[in-house]
Formats: C-alpha cells, sequence, structure tokens
C-alpha cells in the first residue's frame, strides 16, 4: 500500500509543479527569444550570424526546427515565431550555458532575459534552469520526483519566473498546488 501512496504523490506533486513549469518554459523562450531578437535581427533563425555563434548541436537543433516548419508550412522561410516555438526547452536552457557567455555577453546582457533579478548571474541562471529543465522532463515523462530536493527547486522556479516576469509569476502562484501537496507526504 506505501508504493501505491508514493505513487500517486509523485503524480500530485507533478501536477501541482505543471502551471509553474509550464510558465517559466513559456517565459524563458519568450525572454530569450526577444534578447536574440535584440541582438540579431527579427528573423533572426534565418540570419547568418546567430546559428554562426551558436554550439553545434544549438545549431542541428535550429536548423532542424527550421525544416521542420518549412515542409509543414511548405514555405521557404517560416514565421520566427513558429521556429520559436518549435525549439525544445532544451535549446533555450542550452542559450544559458557557459559556451554563450562570451558570445552573448551574458554579464551585461542577462538582465535582458531577467530584469527583475540584478543578483542572478549567468553561471546560476544557467544551473537552476538545467535543474529546473531535468525536473521539467522527469514530469512530462512521468518519472519520479520525489526524490529530488523539490522544496528547493520550487523556490529557484519562483526566483526566475518572477526575475523574468512579476505578472506571470504571480499568475502561477495563484494557480499552484505545491506547498499543499508537498506538506502532505504520506
Amino acid at each position: 500500500m506505501r508504493a501505491v501512496e508514493l505513487y500517486q504523490w509523485n503524480a500530485k506533486l507533478g501536477q501541482s509543479l505543471y502551471i509553474y513549469l509550464q510558465g517559466w518554459e513559456i517565459r524563458l523562450r519568450s525572454k530569450l527569444n526577444g534578447f536574440l531578437v535584440w541582438k540579431y535581427i527579427a528573423n533572426w533563425p534565418y540570419d547568418e550570424r546567430a546559428p554562426r555563434q551558436m554550439n553545434a548541436s544549438d545549431r542541428r537543433r535550429l536548423q532542424e526546427a527550421r525544416q521542420r516548419q518549412e515542409m509543414q508550412r511548405s514555405v521557404q522561410a517560416a514565421p520566427t515565431s513558429a521556429i520559436v516555438a518549435d525549439l525544445s526547452a532544451g535549446f533555450w536552457v542550452s542559450q544559458l550555458s557557459g559556451s554563450y557567455r562570451i558570445p552573448y555577453v551574458w554579464r551585461h546582457n542577462l538582465p535582458r532575459v531577467f530584469p527583475h533579478d540584478r543578483v542572478l548571474d549567468a553561471k546560476d541562471a544557467w544551473a537552476i534552469c538545467n535543474d529546473l529543465l531535468i525536473l521539467r522532463n522527469r514530469v512530462a515523462h512521468h518519472e519520479p520526483i520525489l526524490q529530488l530536493p523539490l522544496d528547493r527547486r520550487m523556490r529557484d522556479l519562483k526566483r526566475v519566473v518572477a526575475a523574468m516576469c512579476p505578472a506571470t509569476q504571480a499568475y502561477c502562484e495563484a494557480s499552484c498546488s505545491f506547498d499543499a501537496v508537498w506538506r502532505a507526504r504520506p
């Protein structure tokens, strides 16, 4: 019986985190797209400079997203918004990694993504978002999460969402049941 209770609790924890994880992923994608538009051009996926500064894995992911969207739409150049939505959360988190500290000058430009947290640095932003990506993937794939430090992940999640957009954080907070589910540990 204990195994069933833990399984149910794990499922409820995942459910309770989903709204925040969704807000985080959508806001991160939007903020990083905004940064890339600022750094390059509105149609940055087709600007030679953007892929040239990306690591091989991200270049490949961008190229695949472009091709998918062009094929689905039967066009030579898909809208940036379609490509942005097609790119995985992993792609967006990768943009915060150490590979991009110099090309994106994160030391000065990170506030373009996280304007409401001037203490957050690029290394911590990437570490937090990478941990959140792992959590998001475990929730999405119905994997166990109850062994993770979820109270810490939730604090980090609230921090980065608020750092990107206080309105999104307020919406997520009003819709989130994590604290009650976390306290109801069987």
